[in-house]
């Protein structure tokens, strides 16, 4: 490997298929490489090796992490929303589940933020983008468990919103950044989609700053709202989505059906695309028109208009059919089409780059 991370061409082959071309960085639960897809006209993909406590062939906590970490890759593959990360595919190597992944050009909050605080319109904007991605996923059965400014990335170029990191981390409260665990959560294991939406209220409070609440108009009560001890007390995501939506201007944000996901395509980089993407990621343009979240392959869920699209908040969502055995492979999701895919991305990838609380 060179200093800058880069891989010969004759580099490992996961899965038979994907090449392995450079890592783009580790955290503490594994390393994120950039990759050729040898079966897919060589596109760039991101390809996830999960750091597990052993070797599955002969330590049986190892074996039991990797049975779920594909399972729930297998499940993260079903989300399809414009700001949730695309999983492609999960291959397994030696025991362990790589999970093949979008690649996203840009940076991350995490990093945006460390130049200083957002203005409050455009926090609205990432946490109205980031509260779909969470619905999209809790449709599906899926918490996230990991909602903080490392696991969301801003694309260049269009400003596109992605969450990262679908459930499939080793799921420790305590690797996630401090501030950003429901208190739920950091009791034991009572994750659920109202620990997620705690977990989005203090993303957004760390995304203004130390704003004055009252300089924030119904945002500063929202995002107390949204940290309330019990989640019983949490606001639910369609209050949530009014609140963002009225303040963005954007009128009544009504609930994308998750079951009328359409084929996939590109957000268009425009001047006006940030607020754009606000809208149409929680619901559709025109009455009665449906806009179809951007995923490949499968329909999934089965919300309908007016029904809400994951389980009541507070509740564990149902699981996900149980998987196969961790050797065998899924078919390989569909990728866009050549003539769409973006510019070649920057080694810019926030999926399991958060560090552990104190290491920034």
């Amino acid at each position: 490997m060179t200093e800058d991370g880069e891989l010969p061409p004759d580099a490992r082959l996961i899965g038979g298929r994907y090449r392995l071309a450079g890592r783009l960085g580790a955290g503490p639960t594994g390393t994120v490489w950039r990759a050729r897809d040898e079966q897919g006209q060589g596109r760039p993909v991101a390809v996830k090796e999960p750091l597990l406590p052993g070797d599955p062939a002969t330590d049986e906590e190892s074996r039991r992490i990797a049975h779920r970490l594909h399972h729930e890759a297998r499940a993260a593959t079903r989300v399809r929303h414009p700001s949730a990360v695309t999983v492609y595919d999960v291959v397994t190597e030696a025991g362990t589940p790589w999970i093949v992944m979008e690649l996203v050009a840009g940076e991350s909050l995490r990093e945006v933020l460390r130049r200083g605080p957002l203005p409050a319109a455009e926090a609205a904007r990432i946490g109205l983008a980031v509260l779909g991605a969470l619905r999209a996923a809790h449709a599906v059965g899926i918490v996230h468990r990991d909602v903080h400014p490392a696991n969301v990335l801003l694309e260049s170029g269009t400003g596109r919103v992605v969450l990262t990191d679908f459930g499939i981390g080793d799921g420790h409260a305590e690797d996630a950044p401090a501030g950003f665990v429901a208190p739920e959560r950091a009791a034991g294991p009572g994750a659920g989609p109202a620990s997620d939406l705690w977990s989005l209220g203090a993303l957004l409070r760390a995304a203004v700053g130390d704003a004055d609440p009252g300089s924030l108009g119904p945002l500063g009560p929202l995002l107390d709202r949204l940290r309330a001890d019990e989640p019983a007390a949490r606001p639910g995501p369609h209050e949530v989505a009014a609140v963002l939506g009225d303040y963005l201007g954007l009128g009544t944000v009504e609930d994308t059906d998750p079951a009328d996901a359409a084929e996939p395509k590109e957000p268009e980089p425009t001047e006006r695309a940030g607020a754009r993407q606000a809208g149409e990621t929680m619901g559709p343009r025109r009455a009665g028109e449906t806009v179809g979240p951007v995923g490949a392959g499968e329909t999934v869920g089965s919300g309908r208009a007016g029904e809400a699209v994951g389980p009541a908040e507070g509740s564990e969502p149902a699981g996900p059919a149980e998987p196969a055995e961790p050797s065998s492979r899924p078919a390989a999701a569909p990728f866009p089409a050549p003539g769409a895919r973006r510019r070649t991305p920057l080694a810019a990838l926030g999926l399991l780059l958060a560090k552990k609380p104190g290491t920034d």
